[in-house]
């Protein structure tokens, strides 16, 4: 994979992400002079070689570059890390809430350890999907459910830390760490996302990673 400079990157994952123009992206293409030694020249040949005009474009560039030039979890966490800074969220933000956790249980733990960080934002996704995701995820700045896990066929107790789908659903974490995701309309099946970090779990609800999934483990008996 080429070197590029690292501002000219971040062009490119701007357009990637949808958050510059077709039309500006195209202007900075071909009115930059010095492009081609800051891309690379195989880079900055394949990227005048797609045609901008085309409603696609943003998909063609997407093949052209992801894995060649721009890796594809970098494209994932730049809209990550968009998605966060719109909300108002920054590196060591922190609840004024004065909650010791120290002696919680776990679950309840983990739950205050998101609220702290996250409560009170909303995440959402700006660019459209190509395919149906949650349009938004609210994080509340308490704790405001509790759900049985043996309502579900499993001995643990599911504290609330967020909404997604305007209210729709609610995420819920266990004493070991586990996601759930559980449709607040019907409750019939609780989805579980093993394996994966905090970070990942939001990237597939805004629709930016379409390799993580919540699978279904359990339905309401």
């Amino acid at each position: 994979m080429e070197i590029m400079e690292d501002n000219a990157k971040r062009k490119i994952l701007d357009f990637l992400s949808g958050n510059i123009a077709v039309k500006e992206f195209e202007s900075w293409l071909y009115n930059n002079c010095d492009l081609e030694s800051r891309l690379g020249s195989d880079c900055f040949f394949d990227l005048i070689n797609i045609d901008f005009n085309n409603q696609d474009c943003v998909y063609e560039t997407k093949l052209a570059l992801l894995g060649k030039y721009i890796d594809v979890e970098e494209l994932k966490n730049f809209n990550y890390q968009i998605s966060l800074k719109q909300a108002g969220w920054f590196k060591g933000r922190k609840s004024q809430q004065n909650i010791d956790t120290t002696n919680l249980k776990p679950e309840l733990k983990h739950a205050w350890d998101i609220i702290l960080e996250f409560g009170g934002l909303e995440l959402i996704r700006t660019s459209s999907p190509d395919y149906w995701t949650p349009r938004n995820i609210v994080f509340p700045e308490t704790i405001e459910r509790i759900k049985n896990g043996a309502e579900y066929g499993i001995n643990k107790e599911l504290v609330c830390f967020a909404y997604i789908d305007d209210y729709n659903a609610v995420l819920y974490v266990d004493d070991e760490k586990n996601y759930y995701q559980l449709d607040d309309i019907v409750s019939l099946e609780l989805y579980q996302l093993k394996g994966e970090t905090f970070s990942k779990m939001i990237q597939n609800l805004l629709g930016f990673d379409e390799e993580t999934k919540f699978e279904q483990f359990y339905a309401r008996s």
